[in-house]
């Protein structure tokens, strides 16, 4: 008898499963690089990148470790990486070579002490590690006043190379029984352009509602020049001036635009290393150019601790002032105190 076998149909592979295929093998590196602590121990890994004086490595027995790059004495990595430092330079970019001393060599550049890398980034960084952020949640309630309030903040950033993008809301609702609800919505999209030393370009949009200040809704524009006057593993200063454009609608009254000038102070300390302390503060205060003794100020301090493996408890004040309010021509504040838990991922 003979038997006709039929021989399997070839079917294509799918085009995703091509591209993933293709990403997995494109990002896998091999664990070659070394990081030799101040104890004498060397870690074989895989260099993720340092931010905020934590130095992030892979390795094949521990999985992630990070290490305080204080405690860093060498290290050594054949591929390309972005290097910020603390004297305001601009980026450089090379391979990470030490020196008999630790130091790193990049052609062209004088010995760089481990001391004054404040970052580093691998040029061809998978675009997941790109992302930060955090968010926050508060919950609050009075039974004697029958008043029930959250809170919610977020924050996520992109960053490749010299800039990044960044995603802010900041919101609280108050409900009450015997009197009229209030709400405040904040939210911004900010982008950042990193130029020589210590100076970068800020273009903002943002849109805002306060019922305690009888603010519908206010649309805004805006760019700014900016410098960081300190920038280490521990502390970030940076001040902005510039302008913008706004689109506002208050209660009761007409829909308006308004030209305003910037001036802005933000500040951040912070330990990346367990228990990870975050304090964070800005202060924006917008001097009104379409009508004469009209300022408005936005203000906001936070501190985060962390209480397990990124999860934090927030403190934070925020305060939202408007020197000649559209409705009254009087001066109207709004300002608060909140306590929340929130969560935070690759800071």
């Amino acid at each position: 008898m003979i038997r006709i076998v039929r021989r399997a149909e070839m079917r294509p592979i799918p085009l995703f499963v091509l591209l993933f295929l293709y990403s997995a093998i494109a990002f896998a590196r091999q664990k070659t690089d070394t990081a030799t602590l101040v104890n004498g121990n060397e870690v074989t890994c895989e260099v993720l990148n340092l931010s905020r004086g934590v130095l992030k490595a892979k390795t094949d027995s521990l999985g992630t470790v990070s290490i305080r790059w204080e405690d860093v004495r060498r290290i050594r990595s054949s591929f390309v990486y972005e290097i910020v430092l603390s004297d305001s330079s601009a980026p450089l970019f090379g391979a990470l070579t030490p020196d008999a001393s630790g130091n790193l060599v990049l052609g062209g550049h004088a010995p760089i002490p481990l001391t004054s890398v404040v970052s580093l980034t691998p040029a061809r960084s998978h675009i997941a590690n790109r992302f930060n952020g955090d968010v926050d949640f508060g919950y609050s309630f009075q039974n004697s006043q029958s008043t029930t309030q959250f809170n919610f903040d977020g924050d996520l950033v992109y960053k490749q190379k010299a800039t990044s993008l960044d995603l802010d809301v900041s919101s609280s609702l108050v409900l009450r029984n015997q009197t009229e609800s209030t709400h405040r919505l904040q939210s911004g999209l900010t982008f950042y352009e990193t130029l020589s030393r210590a100076n970068f370009v800020e273009i903002v949009g943002q849109f805002s509602n306060n019922s305690q200040l009888n603010l519908i809704q206010r649309y805004l524009g805006g760019a700014g020049f900016g410098h960081y006057f300190v920038r280490t593993n521990r502390v970030l200063l940076s001040g902005v001036g510039g302008g913008a454009f706004s689109l506002e609608h208050y209660s009761g009254a007409p829909r308006r635009s308004e030209g305003d000038a910037l001036l802005a102070v933000n500040n951040q300390i912070f330990k990346l290393y367990s228990p990870k302390l975050d304090i964070s503060s800005y202060f924006r205060l917008w001097p009104s150019l379409s009508e004469a003794g009209r300022f408005r100020i936005d203000a906001n301090a936070k501190v985060k601790l962390e209480v397990h493996k990124d999860m934090f408890v927030s403190f934070s004040f925020f305060d939202n002032y408007d020197r000649k309010n559209p409705t009254t021509s009087m001066p109207l504040n709004d300002y608060g105190v909140t306590v929340s838990l929130g969560y935070s991922f690759n800071r």
